[in-house]
């Protein structure tokens, strides 16, 4: 029986990693944007309104104890989880697309 090396497609592989790191950079920025428009929300959607909120919350944050910091800090990463989730879940045929793209390069 011979032995056959297997030779990669690196120009290929490449190609994939590059789109698929784009598609979870854009994926994470609409989250973010997600999360930065609830915060624009909760300011009546006023610039001024927005800044005074967030300055009271880090107020706030900084005077918590390190439980309720912890509390915080999980409500944040669950709302960006959901957030990037939920955008992942409608940018699906990007990702499909790129996986499929390795078989055509």
């Amino acid at each position: 029986m011979t032995r056959r090396c297997r030779r990669y497609n690196w120009g290929a592989i490449f190609a994939v990693v590059v789109h698929l790191t784009g598609w979870l950079a854009v994926n994470a920025l609409a989250a973010a944007g997600i999360i930065a428009a609830i915060a624009f929300a909760i300011g009546s959607f006023s610039m001024p309104l927005t800044m005074a909120q967030l300055a009271n919350l880090a107020d706030r944050y900084v005077a918590a104890n390190a439980a309720r910091q912890g509390q915080f800090n999980h409500i944040i990463t669950c709302g960006f989880t959901a957030a990037f989730l939920g955008v992942s879940f409608f940018r699906r045929a990007g990702f499909a697309r790129a996986l499929g793209s390795a078989d055509h390069a």
